[in-house]
């Protein structure tokens, strides 16, 4: 009995017509794109053509900020320094801890808070490491910095 009436619930679900809603992407392509939709953003997102993504950008431009972070702590000069050591704190905004780099090596050494890049006066070369700053101007800087 239980037999004949699976088979009659599966006979009626394959004759009868299912509605089935499709949703093909591929007629989903905007007309009026901003004028910078493939305008890559910092972290290098650039969709192509037909990404249903880009309908967020139909009558509107993408909002990209040109500085980017990566640059704008590439010009950031690095600080001399006398010791073998020296602590960042930035001035503490932000919860910036103490951060104390270790700068023993012969090459720079970065806070992982703040980006800001330290070398030792021994080690430090003007044609490799760039402009620099000496530490007094650095703790200078940070008296009234709010990052």
């Amino acid at each position: 009995m239980a037999a004949n009436i699976s088979r009659a619930i599966f006979r009626a679900q394959a004759v009868a017509p299912r509605a089935v809603r499709t949703f093909s992407l591929s007629t989903c392509r905007p007309l009026n794109e901003g004028s910078n939709y493939q305008k890559p953003t910092h972290t290098g997102q650039l969709w192509d053509k037909d990404d249903y993504r880009n309908i967020r950008f139909v009558d509107r431009d993408k909002h990209i900020n040109p500085m980017w972070a990566v640059d704008l702590i590439a010009e950031d000069p690095v600080v001399v320094v006398e010791q073998n050591h020296v602590w960042s704190h930035s001035c503490g905004a932000l919860g910036h801890p103490k951060v104390y780099i270790n700068l023993d090596k012969p090459e720079i050494g970065t806070c992982g808070y703040s980006g800001r890049k330290f070398i030792q006066k021994k080690y430090y070369d003007a044609a490799i490491h760039g402009p620099s700053i000496t530490h007094e101007e650095y703790l200078e800087q940070m008296k009234g910095d709010s990052r």
